[in-house]
């Protein structure tokens, strides 16, 4: 049930491998591999996509293709988990990879002062060209507390999607199996 769904939901590898992004990877996005609807090959793209989906980091798509390309799982329900950064939640990503970032290096969050202090040092490097100093220590709280969280997101909905997939089919067997005339 849910792999006739994903297969009707998709785009067909044609429409996708024809996309100016996916010309600059030629005829490796035609792979068979890339648009099999199984359940190992969707919860490898759910995780793949969610890693890099939940990462702030430019060209993220580019990321996601390279590793479907190189593990060979699905490249469409991958490519749509890129969405999960967008200007409606990317507040939200930041602002719980800082939180989950200062548990780590068990620092209190940033308050005002410090956001402040921050903002003029960015307003400085700029107004100087890019000569100045900006503390970092921030970022190193941030980029790890995102990672935690990319990862940590993407195991629970691979799990999920296990899970999910194996009740579909096990609702179905059992549907089936009632369904038979004794």
């Amino acid at each position: 049930m849910v792999k006739q769904l994903l297969q009707s939901w998709l785009p067909s590898p044609e429409r996708v491998s024809s996309m100016k992004m996916m010309k600059l990877f030629g005829k490796h996005t035609a792979n068979p591999l890339l648009w099999y609807v199984n359940r190992k090959s969707i919860c490898k793209a759910i995780f793949i996509g969610t890693f890099f989906g939940l990462l702030p980091i430019p060209f993220h798509s580019i990321f996601i293709i390279l590793a479907v390309l190189l593990l060979e799982i699905n490249l469409p329900v991958s490519l749509a988990l890129a969405w999960l950064s967008n200007p409606f939640t990317l507040v939200p990503i930041l602002y719980i990879g800082f939180w989950i970032g200062t548990k780590i290096f068990q620092v209190h969050m940033i308050d005002q002062a410090m956001l402040m202090g921050v903002m003029h040092q960015i307003v400085n490097w700029i107004e100087n060209f890019g000569h100045g100093h900006i503390d970092f220590s921030l970022a190193k709280i941030l980029m790890t507390g995102l990672i935690v969280e990319a990862l940590v997101t993407a195991i629970v909905l691979y799990i999920v999607t296990q899970l999910l997939w194996r009740w579909s089919v096990l609702r179905s067997w059992n549907r089936r199996k009632n369904q038979r005339p004794l």
